[in-house]
């Protein structure tokens, strides 16, 4: 997969959304909070796409059992 910079929300950033939320904390906390949504972003899009490609394998094998099938039955 390819890799691309993001604008990353910065600490100050995560702090002020957090604290509309009534969670305080502080900048070092607020990229630590950051990091692990950012890794686990990371592994929801990863686990989505590697089920897409079986999910296309699967349907790429169903095609060619079934043209197999009608050439073998021609």
């Amino acid at each position: 997969m390819r890799e691309e910079e993001i604008d990353r929300i910065t600490p100050h950033r995560a702090m002020e959304l957090l604290r509309k939320d009534g969670i305080d904390v502080d900048a070092d906390r607020a990229k630590i909070i950051l990091d692990f949504f950012y890794e686990m972003a990371e592994i929801v899009v990863d686990t989505y796409l590697d089920e897409q490609k079986i999910r296309k394998f699967t349907l790429t094998q169903k095609r060619e059992s079934k043209f197999n099938q009608s050439i073998l039955k021609s």
